[in-house]
């Protein structure tokens, strides 16, 4: 096939679709120069208060503490199983991610946006319908 600078010898779809990811491109590439234009610095804990582990720390005493409590009350392991969801809410905190980076996860996203080249359930329909070559077209 000719290289990329003859574009006379694409078919339309693929020239729409070159200019498709060209914009796409772009505005990442613009996202990232937005969101790393001026990276704040975390300041250092200046006491032990400040200090994360602290209150990792103190979460944890106090989960131990609810598990002893509902153990005693022959409901340990329901604190249990119920503990382990929240910790799971917890952990995909969107503090825990830079500005502009998204979650693997779409439903964790502002507007449920999506990775490029995530496969979607819309997409593998599209495919056992009308065939791998339906895709080149959207």
């Amino acid at each position: 096939m000719a290289s990329d600078s003859s574009e006379s010898d694409c078919p339309d779809h693929l020239k729409q679709y070159r200019a498709y990811k060209k914009k796409q491109q772009l505005k990442r590439s613009a996202k990232l120069k937005q969101s790393s234009a001026t990276p704040e610095p975390n300041p250092a804990p200046t006491s032990l208060l400040d200090h994360p582990l602290t209150f990792l720390l103190l979460k944890l005493v106090i989960w131990v503490c609810g598990l002893l409590f509902f153990a005693h009350h022959e409901f340990g392991s329901v604190y249990f199983l119920a503990s382990i969801p929240v910790a799971v809410w917890f952990s995909m905190e969107e503090w825990k991610r830079g500005p502009g980076e998204l979650s693997a996860y779409s439903v964790f996203n502002k507007n449920m946006e999506r990775l490029d080249g995530q496969f979607t359930s819309e997409q593998w329909e599209k495919e056992l319908r009308y065939g791998a070559a339906s895709l080149q077209q959207s």
